[in-house]
């Protein structure tokens, strides 16, 4: 994950699937750098249309992502600071 298109990234990894399109989010310490409050995320949702959201409770988002141009998802809520979210070719 990337913020405002910056230098700066962060690890994060969808865990363990917990029910249908919901998942745990393992979250790299580094990343509450790069948002705060993202501490408080715990979960990743994949919605059948496409957008992620990350929340603490698995219900209400802390930031969504849309599918963006080429492999991978963009923010827009909330618009600041904008997150790029990109698989890592790596793993």
């Amino acid at each position: 994950m990337t913020a405002n298109c910056d230098e700066a990234a962060c690890a994060v990894q969808r865990g363990a699937p917990v029910s249908d399109g919901l998942s745990r989010l393992d979250i790299a310490p580094g990343c509450r750098k790069l948002m705060p409050g993202i501490k408080r995320v715990k979960f990743w949702r994949e919605q059948a249309d496409g957008p992620v959201a990350f929340s603490e409770n698995g219900v209400d988002p802390i930031v969504t992502f849309g599918v963006a141009d080429g492999d991978g998802y963009e923010s827009y809520a909330p618009a600041a600071p904008l997150l790029a979210l990109n698989s890592d070719s790596e793993n």
